[in-house]
Parts: structure tokens; sequence; C-alpha cells
């Protein structure tokens, strides 16, 4: 029984930490359900975004000849989960 009730509450709260996850992952498609992997699969690559993100550092403003700063990292490097 008490091995039962362990099981059980694992799964509620496993429940929850997905549950949890598709609220703060913006990349999740809103329209439709998701697999547990492809919400694992958003997760992974949002971090590896914001993660990407802090390493580029903020953006310097242009002048007025500059051509467009390229990316510090290329955008098929950006995800590369999917």
């Amino acid at each position: 029984v008490a091995a039962e009730q362990a099981a059980a509450a694992l799964l509620y709260d496993m429940k929850g930490c997905y549950s949890r996850l598709r609220a703060l992952v913006p990349t999740l498609p809103r329209h439709r359900r998701v697999s547990k992997v492809e919400l694992l699969q958003h997760v992974i690559d949002y971090i590896w975004d914001l993660q990407l993100e802090l390493q580029c550092g903020p953006p310097r403003p242009a002048a007025a000849g500059d051509s467009p700063e390229a990316p510090c990292i290329p955008a098929a490097d950006r995800i590369l989960c999917r």
C-alpha cells in the first residue's frame, strides 16, 4: 500500500512539473497538445536559446553607415535539437 501511494505521489508530482513547463516555455504550440517528448524538446531548445542570448550580450546600437551585425552564432546552430 505504501509503495502504491509513493508511486501515485510521484506521478502527481511529474504531472505538475509538466504542467509548469507548459506554462513557462513560450515556444510551445498553443493550438494543439504536445507529447511529453516534444515538450521536453521545446524546453531544451528554449534553454539553449536563452543561453546563447546571454553569451552574445546586449546588442550594440548601429551607426549610420554600419552594415547589420552578424549574429554571434549562425542561425543553423542556434537550435541544435530540432
